[in-house]
């Protein structure tokens, strides 16, 4: 691609070599998310590019008709002069030629105002949560087991997700579960994916990811609270772990701080587009906050 030019600005595909100029911008921590999106094939993470130099980033990812936008930073010393809305906006022409109808995003407080102006308008947020690791395995839910995921549950685990989520993120839920299945190969701990099966079915999944998320699906109560003690279980010791849980799921949030959950912010998910038909009292975690 050539990239689009806006007052000397280039905006391109950000590649493997864009990376360390990337974290430079302020995301220091964020080397795993950029390999992480560079092998997922529905991800677009875009750069933008003054004079040679990253001085922006964005992320689009296509889920079937709902598309995320997420990592969009830009330059402290560049901010104000409309470079994030123009790689929003490019963001958002991508996810529509991907055909996408509705779009979604986790906005932070400075960003706010202008996905408003766009047309953003806010569903729901997301209460971010974090605890410490636990040193004894949880026990499973009465009625059900726990196991490692296997390649045969992948079309189960999708459709489970598909449900929950109303969107398609077979592709990202692949290569996390291809990431924990190399982890575990190379002899790391802590990584990797598990089903709990109720009468031989699943009935809920962990997919952890990288920062301390974890991709968590599970319809009954007991299930995503047990899958959360089990992602702190295995990450390792002195490590926490992150719970995303929208408002619609309010026992979950409430109960969880009563336990000593400590809520770090609440995120706002604002969308462009129809509303979407999610099981928000499914999900107990996120992929992370730049694609939900």
């Amino acid at each position: 691609m050539s990239g689009v030019e806006i007052a000397g600005l280039q905006i391109r595909e950000l590649t493997l070599a864009d990376v360390d100029m990337a974290l430079a911008l302020g995301w220091s921590n964020r080397r795993l998310f950029y390999e992480f999106v560079l092998r997922t094939s529905t991800c677009q993470p875009l750069a933008g590019v003054l004079g040679g130099r990253v001085i922006a980033t964005g992320l689009a990812t296509a889920n079937g008709s709902v598309g995320w936008l997420g990592a969009i930073i830009v330059d402290a010393d560049l901010r104000g002069r409309g470079i994030g809305r123009t790689v929003t906006e490019e963001l958002c022409r991508r996810l529509r030629a991907a055909g996408c109808s509705t779009l979604s995003l986790v906005a932070s407080e400075a960003g706010r105002p202008m996905y408003e102006k766009m047309g953003f308008r806010l569903v729901t947020h997301y209460h971010q949560l974090q605890a410490d690791h636990l040193p004894e395995p949880p026990t499973p839910p009465e009625g059900s087991r726990v196991r490692r995921l296997e390649p045969a549950d992948l079309p189960t685990v999708l459709e489970l997700d598909r449900l929950a989520t109303a969107e398609n993120r077979s592709v990202a839920l692949r290569v996390l579960a291809e990431i924990g299945a190399e982890s575990e190969r190379g002899g790391v701990t802590g990584l990797g994916g598990w089903v709990l099966e109720r009468d031989g079915a699943v009935s809920g999944f962990l997919l952890p990811a990288e920062r301390a998320y974890g991709a968590i699906v599970a319809p009954r109560f007991e299930d995503g609270r047990f899958l959360l003690d089990l992602h702190r279980h295995v990450v390792p010791a002195g490590a926490r772990v992150r719970a995303g849980i929208p408002d619609e799921h309010g026992a979950a949030w409430r109960e969880l701080q009563a336990l000593g959950w400590q809520e770090s912010y609440r995120a706002p998910r604002l969308l462009l587009g129809p509303d979407i038909p999610w099981r928000p009292d499914w999900i107990w975690g996120q992929i992370n906050s730049a694609m939900g």
